[in-house]
């Protein structure tokens, strides 16, 4: 039990870790800021989150900072590449160009000069066991869906962390969370549940909880927060690449032609059923995207 209970902790330490680099992605990131992060020292930083993740700190960092260039270079292709660079924390070009070739193999500029499809599909062909991006089909489908834009206020929350591409651990998560919850009395709407998708940013997955902001939260909770503005909304069911394939469409056709453009590279989706009692790909889902006029 207290060999459960010291995971839990661990866990909880290091998904506080990711959150952090996951928000801090342009900043300088130290393991030594890190291991304050964590409240370890670097050493045993080190060794628990190569433990849970499989990679090191700097490794994840690199990761993290290269997927996030590449989505980037997708949703913002005005930009350059140098700019991309400097906001994803690279300390010059060089340094950004080598580590792009190194990590898909390609140099950037020549990415540059993808299609967003062929972009894409690098994910696929660097992490293969990643959520395979399609191609978008039915289009006179799609177009009928129900496509609002939204302004919402911040959201305040309480979250654990999965993979993007394990629906069964999804919804394992959420019945986890939701246990937690009510276990330590936290006031919270069944409604306010949701999901934070970052599948190219190192394939996170955040099961997130709505919690009242001025409610003193025990130790135990990672916290974090939905951004207030606004986003672009559509409701769906299916698996990951369902979403993924109307994203798409809606980046490409649908938000250009309203004025729109991509405004972050997360995005999040309220259930209409509970996603822990219900399996993921058969949840009815309303997916939201930031946005900002072009």
């Amino acid at each position: 039990m207290r060999d459960r209970e010291t995971f839990k902790e661990h866990k909880k330490r290091i998904e506080t870790v990711i959150d952090y680099i996951l928000k801090n992605i342009n900043n300088d990131i130290s393991l030594q800021k890190l291991a304050e992060v964590a409240n370890y020292s670097p050493f045993h930083l080190q060794k628990l989150f190569k433990q849970i993740t499989g990679e090191s700190p700097k490794q994840y960092v690199l990761k993290v900072r290269l997927e996030t260039t590449l989505l980037l270079m997708i949703i913002h292709p005005h930009r350059s590449v140098k700019e991309v660079s400097i906001d994803c924390g690279f300390s010059s070009p060089s340094a950004f160009s080598r580590s792009v070739k190194r990590y898909f193999g390609i140099p950037p500029e020549e990415i540059r000069g993808y299609s967003p499809q062929e972009r894409m599909r690098l994910f696929k062909t660097k992490k293969p066991k990643t959520i395979p991006q399609t191609e978008i089909k039915h289009e006179n489908q799609i177009q009928k869906l129900d496509i609002r834009i939204k302004k919402i206020e911040a959201i305040t929350g309480i979250y654990l962390i999965a993979p993007c591409d394990d629906p069964a651990k999804i919804q394992e998560s959420f019945k986890e969370i939701i246990q937690t919850s009510i276990a330590n009395d936290l006031s919270f709407d069944r409604k306010r549940i949701y999901g934070i998708l970052c599948p190219h940013q190192g394939n996170i997955y955040k099961i997130f909880v709505a919690i009242n902001k001025h409610q003193q939260m025990p130790g135990k909770f990672n916290v974090t927060e939905i951004k207030a503005g606004k986003y672009v909304t559509f409701k769906i069911s299916g698996d990951m690449r369902e979403t993924i394939r109307i994203g798409h469409f809606l980046y490409h056709k649908w938000l250009p032609e309203n004025g729109y453009k991509i405004a972050d590279v997360t995005r999040f989706e309220a259930f209409s059923e509970n996603p822990a009692t219900t399996p993921y790909n058969e949840v009815r889902r309303e997916v939201y995207m930031p946005v900002e006029p072009m």
